[in-house]
């Protein structure tokens, strides 16, 4: 077993108790070499006392609230790059999140296993500890797809084997990265994409410059899946809600996050079409709010070209 250190790094921002139940999960593995780097963006219900009073060997990184997730890795990826040695790790992780045991080194052990290769997480549901969230996923450009793995399934329903390998991209929710990833690629894109999708655009980029991406079936995490960003379209909406579905940072939706994914990680070819598509998104979501309700009759064209 490699006996290199391991750098656990996730961003909070309040929601103490998840980060105390993240905490004691992280506590309990058995990969001996595991360091945790936390970096508290702006919490204000006593995260950083906690961490400070209880978790004196966390190295705890601070925020003024305005990194977001994105922000936030990159500042402690650059943190822990003055520190990491030849061989190390950086595990991302959410702190909405529980693992077993050996969670840690099953990640190192299947990524040494197939010549350090950047390797992610089977992510369920903890409210029932069955339901797959996420199983990694492949890239459909030219039918502008991102088409998931498993997702949906009861993990009792899975095909059984250990490892996804037809990966196109990661979360950042549970995925190891060898030291020298960031070394050769750089680190998450802040500028472009501060929340979503850029752990998917360091993915593809770090899969361009020939790392392997797999998943593995033996490493489970369970989230806490209501604590992710909105994004569902009621069937009528202010023009309030309106611009925050378009517009927001936590909207997963966000047609600016989709804009800069595809100009960095599409295909030349694809690009103009998948451009075209996040044109049409925009419009039949706008036919949704109140002023813009006449473009309803152009939604069976809207919907045949960005399907």
């Amino acid at each position: 077993m490699n006996k290199n250190s391991v750098y656990l790094l996730s961003g909070v921002h309040n929601f103490l108790e998840h980060t105390k139940r993240f905490i004691l999960c992280v506590k309990k593995q058995g990969y001996p070499h595991l360091k945790v780097v936390l970096v508290n963006d702006g919490s204000t219900d006593g995260t950083e006392e906690y961490i400070t009073e209880e978790y004196p060997e966390i190295f705890l990184l601070k925020g003024n609230g305005t990194l977001w997730w994105t922000g936030s890795l990159f500042y402690g990826i650059e943190e822990i790059l003055r520190h990491a040695t030849k061989d190390d790790f950086i595990l991302t992780i959410n702190n909405d999140c529980e693992f077993r045991n050996d969670y840690v080194e099953t990640l190192v052990k299947t990524s040494l296993e197939h010549n350090r290769a950047i390797v992610g997480s089977l992510i369920v549901d903890r409210r029932d500890k069955l339901t797959v969230i996420d199983a990694g996923l492949q890239l459909n450009w030219a039918k502008g797809k991102i088409v998931p793995h498993e997702r949906g399934k009861l993990t009792k329903q899975m095909s059984y084997k250990s490892i996804q390998t037809e990966i196109d991209t990661l979360t950042t929710k549970g995925t190891i990265y060898p030291i020298e990833v960031f070394q050769s690629i750089g680190n998450f894109d802040r500028i472009h994409l501060p929340h979503y999708i850029s752990d998917y655009e360091f993915a593809c980029r770090a899969k361009r410059k020939g790392f392997q991406l797999l998943l593995s079936y033996n490493a489970v995490l369970y989230n806490d899946i209501e604590r992710t960003g909105f994004g569902d379209i009621p069937a009528n909406i202010s023009l309030n809600k309106l611009f925050n579905l378009l517009f927001s940072r936590k909207s997963k939706i966000n047609i600016i996050d989709h804009f800069w994914f595809i100009t960095l990680s599409c295909p030349l070819k694809y690009k103009p079409i998948n451009y075209l598509r996040i044109f049409l998104k925009g419009l039949f979501i706008v036919s949704f709010a109140f002023p813009f309700l006449k473009l309803r009759s152009l939604l069976p064209q809207i919907k045949k070209i960005h399907a």
